[in-house]
């Protein structure tokens, strides 16, 4: 074959290795199909020949993988064939069979790099990595830290109930959906970095580096399934991410302020003293809290802030933004609510600590429905209703294993415990805001 302008030598080349790639391709198709470990699970037989299986539901038919598992075991039971090597369970049964602190699975480097945080708590695949870099980071947020530091939870909570009443008093309503992540997102960077974004601030609660989180999310399942992207937009400057993609501009913005401040660090450590209080950069340069192992560079100082900014605000945002919505939803818990507020909170100016609003019981409850576990009717009755009650019985205890909103076993997410139990409890004089003021009641 002879194309013009060619050497018939490099087509002969290119014939063989194209050819050898298919064969390639064909023989590890047979091979997955009926030869492989787990050959006789059921499932798709696209799955079980090829990754390209999950690509084509996510990128190129735009589903959602929960969806698509959801139908997958509805036609192929409990266990199901999702990949050439990946089995998927809907029995939770088998949930703390697979998630548990015996278990120290590598993670997935597909989905976890395919957030630009490869070198943080996050994003790290071992279980070695992962822990030594939890283990530093934790009294940041232990149970100690987050008493000390409730105080600045709660003036961000002021803040935002007081734009909700001047709204209210206009005859304006409020997006939550933006308003809570505001919320969630400056309590993050005040906590973590001692620099808040001021999100709460913007009109209509529009703040550039949330609208741009939003906007980013679909990119990211481009990401995981096409790594040459990923790395093309995440190494592009700052000037071209803008203009290729203007609608994260404020999420550069972020970037650029993370970035500065880990600079900053790192040439002057003595600037860690003007902070109001321990944030991140006094625990991960801390060469006895490390323990003999190397300082993180500049890079992975920087994706650790990136990963608690974007854990940190859009779990717990989503979390307060669907348990309002629920909650709303059913008045008679609305006037439960008051009644237990009422109670311990008899000065409007005097706002009770998180260690008086953890124990009463009808604050105590934090509800996200979940996937297969969540949505289990084996182990949760009408699993899909807003029911806290469930979690107040004299056998809800026998409940609690099944809470697996943030994961468990040793690769649970850090910051999720104890900073997202405090935001949601301390919260409450937002229920107010929105339902009138409980001492005019």
């Amino acid at each position: 074959m002879a194309i013009p302008g060619i050497p018939p030598k490099i087509v002969v080349i290119a014939i063989g290795l194209l050819s050898a790639w298919l064969l390639q391709k064909i023989f590890s198709g047979i091979y997955n199909v009926f030869y492989h470990p787990v050959a006789g699970f059921p499932g798709p037989r696209a799955a079980a020949i090829t990754a390209w299986y999950k690509t084509y539901q996510e990128v190129f038919r735009g589903r959602s993988w929960i969806d698509v598992l959801q139908e997958l075991h509805k036609k192929y039971g409990k266990i199901v064939r999702v990949g050439p090597n990946e089995l998927h369970f809907s029995d939770p049964s088998a949930y703390h069979e697979i998630y548990n602190n015996n278990n120290r699975w590598d993670k997935e480097a597909g989905l976890y790099h395919s957030f630009g945080e490869d070198r943080s708590s996050f994003g790290f695949l071992t279980y070695a990595e992962s822990k030594q870099r939890k283990d530093v980071m934790a009294p940041l947020f232990s149970r100690r830290a987050i008493y000390e530091l409730q105080g600045l939870v709660q003036s961000h909570i002021d803040r935002l109930c007081k734009v909700l009443e001047t709204n209210n008093a206009a005859g304006k309503s409020s997006d939550l959906f933006f308003g809570l992540r505001c919320f969630t997102m400056d309590t993050i960077t005040s906590f973590c970095f001692a620099k808040s974004v001021d999100a709460i601030s913007e009109p209509d609660f529009k703040a550039p580096i949330i609208e741009a989180m939003e906007a980013s999310l679909p990119a990211f399942v481009i990401f995981k399934h096409f790594s040459l992207i990923r790395k093309a937009v995440f190494n592009m400057p700052p000037w071209l991410s803008v203009i290729t993609s203007p609608q994260t501009s404020g999420l550069i913005h972020l970037q650029q302020l993370l970035g500065s401040q880990v600079t900053e660090v790192l040439n002057n450590p003595d600037s860690l003293q003007d902070a109001p209080h321990r944030i991140i950069y006094h625990e991960l340069l801390d060469p006895k809290a490390q323990k003999g192992a190397p300082l993180p560079s500049a890079g992975s100082l920087y994706e650790e802030a990136q990963a608690l900014m974007f854990g940190g605000g859009d779990t717990t945002g989503n979390g307060l933004m669907l348990g309002t919505f629920h909650l709303l939803e059913s008045p008679a818990l609305v006037e439960r609510l008051k009644e237990e507020l009422r109670s311990h909170w008899p000065v409007l100016e005097n706002p009770p600590k998180l260690e008086v609003l953890e124990k009463l019981p009808f604050l105590t409850i934090v509800g996200i429905s979940g996937s297969f576990v969540h949505n289990s009717a084996d182990i949760f009755k009408n699993p899909k209703d807003f029911d806290p009650d469930r979690w107040l019985q004299a056998d809800s205890a026998s409940l609690e294993k099944w809470l697996v909103a943030f994961s468990k076993g040793p690769r649970m997410f850090l910051q999720t415990v104890n900073y997202t139990s405090h935001s949601l409890r301390s919260s409450d004089a937002l229920i107010s805001s929105l339902t009138g003021p409980v001492w005019a009641i």
